[in-house]
């Protein structure tokens, strides 16, 4: 008896998904196919639009209305995270029938389920260092959803920070406590497992290691040493400091260039000189790659080395890598700034 071809691919399918790693590989790939696909439609989007008195909508998109925190934000939480909390909240009326859940409310909920991760982070069990990441990645959908409740309260619409009011400056605290709770737990893991240098060969017939090892009989000895604590610590305080840095060029980067392009022009000539360099090819290469180092995508980042427990590699990798990446876009990002003023004559105090 044969059975159709649609059924021979679906059970061929799943036999290729029973290995962990197959299972991993395919999903990677399509969310890599699905972000390549968004980006796309969001740069012609871009092409179509401008930052300046755009029309409110009533639905949510990804799309519109666009903003410049929105144009740098990292794709999982723009098309993962923003969307799937701005849709829930449109369908299920959250933030309207349960009026009395405050944003602060959840900025707490999910700073309490920051420290939680950090806590299954450390464990020397993979299992629970993933239920970890799993909480940690519910903690950063309650972080950009206390966003979502704020402007569904105040009848705001778009992608955007209101730094003047005090739930920013609270959200601000739990995302940062968040983060440190998080490489606490990552230097609390390494500590305990106190991980191994490569090992190397030593001459015949030598003395015994400091560790007590005898030589082998054939001439070969391979020596296993432990990197020291104060090491580890110093590995994992680069990529925290790192990760503050990001946030804060993000947040001056964000605002300078939403001072330039959301600016009303006062003439025609002005007008059509913004939008072209807004559409630029060039203004898109520096507002991706912040899409990449942004500290949402750094957060995902090592949360993606912990759950395949490569904590370790990453740290070492992301040491001087992340410095050098964030500080060339940093630089990009400033000659664009000031090229787009200089073009636009947004010269002055008022623009600095």
């Amino acid at each position: 008896m044969t059975t159709d071809p649609p059924l021979r691919m679906l059970n061929h399918l799943l036999q290729t998904c029973r290995t962990e790693r197959s299972l991993l590989l395919m999903t990677s790939l399509f969310l890599l196919m699905y972000f390549v696909i968004m980006d796309i439609l969001l740069y012609m989007n871009l092409q179509k639009t401008t930052l300046v008195d755009q029309e409110k909508t009533t639905s949510y998109s990804p799309f519109r209305p666009l903003s410049v925190k929105l144009l740098m934000t990292a794709p999982t939480n723009h098309y993962i995270i923003s969307l799937t909390t701005e849709y829930f909240d449109e369908y299920t009326q959250f933030s309207r029938i349960f009026y009395f859940i405050t944003p602060n409310m959840i900025s707490a909920t999910h700073l309490a389920l920051g420290f939680l991760s950090g806590k299954l982070v450390t464990s020397e069990s993979l299992r629970r260092r993933r239920l970890g990441v799993l909480i940690f990645e519910l903690r950063l959908w309650l972080d950009v959803y206390d966003g979502v409740v704020y402007r569904s309260h105040k009848g705001l619409h778009g992608y955007r920070s209101d730094r003047t009011n005090i739930g920013f400056v609270v959200d601000t605290i739990c995302d940062t406590t968040s983060g440190i709770a998080l490489c606490f737990g990552v230097l609390f893991y390494l500590w305990k497992n106190q991980v191994q240098k490569q090992p190397t060969v030593s001459l015949p017939f030598t003395k015994s290691s400091e560790n007590g090892s005898a030589p082998s009989g054939d001439g070969e000895k391979h020596y296993q040493q432990k990197y020291p604590r104060n090491h580890i610590f110093y590995k994992v305080l680069c990529y925290g400091l790192m990760l503050a840095l990001t946030g804060m060029t993000f947040d001056k980067t964000t605002e300078a260039f939403g001072g330039i392009f959301t600016t009303k022009m006062e003439t025609s000539l002005e007008e059509e000189q913004q939008t072209l360099a807004l559409h630029s090819l060039t203004t898109w290469v520096v507002f991706y790659s912040w899409r990449l180092i942004e500290a949402q995508a750094m957060l995902q980042y090592i949360l993606l080395a912990i759950f395949l427990d490569k904590i370790w590699e990453f740290i070492c990798f992301i040491q001087y890598t992340g410095f050098a990446s964030l500080f060339l876009v940093n630089i990009m990002s400033q000659l664009q700034i000031r090229n787009v003023r200089h073009m636009l004559e947004m010269v002055g105090p008022g623009y600095v």
